[in-house]
């Protein structure tokens, strides 16, 4: 009301983001002659703010509602596409692995499934407990040539506790051969000594965890077969864990970024910023023009003066951060899909495990397979993919939009 729009038609896009407030003082600046036209996908997540206006809007029958529903001839070629109205059905899509089919790199697929497993908490846990109970010091061996003894020869035959008994094996993991555990000499040899079972095709055959995956692809096998001009983003459902933002953004800059002489970093509590590392604003600074979601790359960097310069996508445009602002930034190699919600990309990388089973739903692996623009590739395990198009977000938002553009008739 304070400051109306000088417009006669406002589209708004990327709806299902509009929270109750933001929607309210939206509505407010449009004169009362003006038409709005709302564009979304209630199916995405809901808002981070309160209310749910698209899905509210839709359901009342107040507002007249067009869907877009075919699939028109030039994009029943692309995979996303056909995939992200499976999963929007709650359908299991069945999407191709380059392990088992290496030559569909070059065939121009534009989703991917790369099976791969990433150990869990509990199952590191495990694996910890075990290595510490064989550890030689922990069973008084006192010089080398102990090493090579059993380690139950020094036991009578009366004080002899089986170690599946000592050591108190949980049921989940009574299959594992434990002799396998203490003999594993790398990760993913020692999750593979704990799996109960393990994709014929999984890259853990091959040596390499579901972060090695996701970092081969960012590093290498993108580049390398769609071109090393490829925007390449990694959404991950969670924050932390082994294949949260933290531990990927940390893993992606020290391969594709790492210190350098002569290359200028700065530190910001924990994290470390340098020339070249991908960052991410991450709330709106009317200020600085810079809004919670941009992305650039940093340009600049001042160490005495602890200012950088940032250059934001899509067009390039620099912004100058000065001490006060640079906490408002955050590498982006990997970001989360609520964060990714709004944008694409070229290439999107999106890790899939149980590990993210809290945040496991239909409508978040369908917001993040619809970011990817030309390519899409899961990192995980088919079951935690099953998981998700399986399981409906039933969290209902108390709203009361509905309601009030189509209140119940009074008989």
């Amino acid at each position: 009301e304070e400051n109306p729009l000088d417009v006669d038609f406002l589209i708004v896009d990327e709806c299902s983001m509009l929270d109750i407030s933001l929607t309210a003082s939206l509505l407010k600046a449009v004169p009362n002659h003006s038409q709005v036209l709302f564009i979304g996908d209630a199916d995405q997540l809901p808002s981070v703010g309160a209310g749910n206006v698209l899905r509210d809007m839709i359901t009342s029958g107040a507002v007249p509602c067009f869907r877009l529903l075919k699939i028109f001839r030039q994009a029943q070629e692309s995979l996303i596409i056909r995939y992200a109205h499976q999963i929007n059905s709650g359908e299991l899509p069945y999407i191709d692995s380059p392990f088992k089919m290496p030559e569909i790199w070059k065939q121009g697929a534009d989703c991917l499934f790369l099976d791969s497993d990433e150990a869990t908490k509990e199952q590191l846990s495990f694996i910890g407990q075990v290595k510490r109970y064989h550890d030689p010091k922990n069973a008084g061996l006192n010089n080398e040539s102990d090493l090579d003894t059993n380690l139950y020869e020094f036991r009578t035959h009366e004080a002899v506790i089986p170690y599946e008994t000592e050591l108190n094996i949980p049921s989940k993991f009574q299959h594992v051969d434990i002799e396998k555990v203490f003999a594993a000499q790398t990760r993913v040899e020692e999750l593979l000594a704990v799996l109960k079972k393990v994709h014929p095709w999984s890259s853990l055959h091959y040596g390499l965890s579901a972060s090695d995956v996701v970092r081969k692809l960012y590093l290498e096998w993108i580049p390398k077969y769609f071109g090393n001009g490829t925007e390449i983003q990694i959404i991950t459902p969670m924050t932390r864990g082994t294949l949260g933002t933290l531990s990927l953004n940390r893993m992606i800059q020290e391969s594709a970024n790492p210190p350098q002489k002569g290359k200028s970093q700065l530190q910001v509590g924990e994290r470390i910023f340098r020339v070249g590392d991908r960052v991410i604003h991450r709330r709106n600074n009317y200020d600085l023009g810079v809004f919670n979601g941009d992305i650039g790359v940093i340009k600049e960097i001042d160490n005495e003066e602890l200012t950088c310069v940032v250059s934001f996508f899509p067009d390039g445009r620099t912004v100058d951060y000065k001490r006060d602002d640079i906490p408002e930034l955050d590498l982006a190699y990997a970001i989360t899909i609520h964060k990714s919600q709004g944008s694409e990309f070229g290439a999107v990388i999106i890790p899939v495990l149980t590990q993210h089973f809290k945040m496991l739903f239909r409508n978040l692996i369908y917001t993040a397979l619809t970011r990817a623009k030309n390519l899409a590739v899961f990192v995980g395990t088919r079951k935690a993919l099953a998981m998700a198009v399986k399981n409906q977000d039933t969290s209902q938002r108390q709203t009361f939009l509905e309601k009030l553009l189509h209140p119940p008739s009074v008989a």
